[in-house]
């Protein structure tokens, strides 16, 4: 008989024949296979500066065909669109600007170079480099750049002592803007929402910008680059996406054109009163020339009348505000009460005036929400009482003040 221990060693030495084997097995097979394709790296060029190396990339972008006809008649040599990527959205001196990205148009389609900052210790290249790309712009775009992106970028420059640009340069933020114009239109006016609304641009698998943080700190964590595509998409996404807002709007305010809703013909027309009173006045008598709810035709008749008013035409504001006023209930207050202003003042008609006066404060006295309307409840009233005693002396009188 075979001893158990020499037994032993050779089931356990054909126990490890049979394990080689198997291995052998799956490296052939493994050998076989196709190499998988690896996820290539974004390229980054370097940059010289006084500082040390920073690093960019550039490519050119595309726009749609119908948006690209608008920007190449809207958007002005020298323009430059800024929009930044940072370590956090409350700004502070802890937060950091990881990558700012640049636009500008070259006649068929958007150049876009992004400043990267692949190590916090090499701020001041980047700064430099950012400064140097802008400084001949003839104007800085930026979508809330003024209380965000700017305020931050100086902030940045001015922990690392390095001259601060910003004031140079003319900037305009187009925030305010699109708020003007467009927040009757959708739920919010971040980008996001306005360019998929206005602009038709779809971004597909594209993260929150609230993400782009978490993924700036995986990257410095492991210096893995494959996090950063998804980075520099987004950041190109609202390049784009500014751009392209911005050329809707300069388009808009243009002029009155058919291609446009006449609801963005009175946001215009709003924006306008103060900056170009002669512009808005166009706005406004496009926008009554088309078909508006009746609520809207009156406030824009309303506001219409008061530019006419300013410029001498008061007769005519008069006779627009009686045609429009079909329902004072639907009317705004303001209105009400400047048309009382004018059957007082210019057509001497006090009882209309008393009348308009009197709907004017039962609207003032029920329509709740705002701080002021208890200051113009008070005003009404006073106008009243004054015109309940005039129409009262007229009728003593005999006076021709009553119709």
């Amino acid at each position: 008989m075979i001893p158990d221990a020499i037994r032993s060693r050779v089931l356990a030495g054909a126990g490890r024949d049979a394990e080689l084997a198997r291995l052998r097995a799956l490296l052939d097979r493994l050998a076989t296979r196709p190499p998988a394709s690896p996820r290539p790296a974004l390229p980054l060029t370097p940059v010289e500066t006084p500082h040390g190396v920073a690093w960019r990339r550039s490519e050119d972008v595309s726009p749609p065909p119908a948006l690209a006809r608008v920007m190449e008649a809207t958007t002005a040599p020298g323009t430059v669109f800024l929009d930044t990527e940072t370590t956090g959205l409350a700004g502070g001196t802890g937060t950091y600007v990881f990558l700012v990205g640049l636009a500008t148009w070259t006649g068929t389609g958007l150049r876009v170079t992004q400043y990267f900052l692949g190590d916090l210790g090499a701020e001041a290249a980047f700064l430099a480099a950012v400064r140097e790309a802008v400084r001949d712009a003839g104007l800085l775009v930026t979508y809330n750049g003024r209380t965000f992106d700017l305020p931050l970028l100086e902030t940045r420059y001015l922990l690392a002592r390095a001259p601060w640009w910003g004031e140079a340069l003319p900037h305009r933020d187009l925030y305010p803007l699109a708020r003007a114009l467009w927040r009757a239109r959708v739920a919010d006016c971040r980008l996001a929402t306005l360019e998929a609304a206005l602009l038709g641009l779809d971004r597909g698998d594209d993260l929150p910008g609230s993400e782009m943080p978490r993924l700036y700190f995986r990257y410095l964590r492991t210096q893995d680059r494959r996090v950063l595509p998804r980075i520099f998409t987004h950041n190109r996404w609202d390049l784009l996406a500014l751009a392209a807002l911005a050329a809707r709007a300069d388009d808009l305010l243009g002029g009155p054109d058919p291609r446009h809703d006449p609801v963005e013909w009175l946001a215009a027309a709003r924006w306008l009163e103060r900056r170009e009173p002669g512009r808005s006045t166009r706005f406004y008598e496009a926008a009554l020339d088309a078909t508006l709810p009746a609520p809207l035709r009156m406030r824009a008749a309303w506001r219409l009348g008061r530019l006419w008013r300013r410029a001498g035409r008061t007769p005519e504001a008069l006779r627009l505000w009686t045609e429009v006023l079909t329902d004072p209930d639907a009317a705004p207050v303001g209105l009400l009460v400047d048309l009382a202003k004018l059957e007082e003042h210019h057509a001497r008609d006090l009882r209309a005036a008393l009348r308009l006066a009197r709907l004017g404060l039962a609207r003032a006295e029920q329509d709740g929400g705002d701080e002021r309307r208890p200051l113009l409840a008070e005003a009404l009233a006073h106008r009243v009482h004054r015109l309940e005693r005039r129409v009262a002396r007229s009728r003593v009188l005999g006076g021709p003040n009553l119709r």
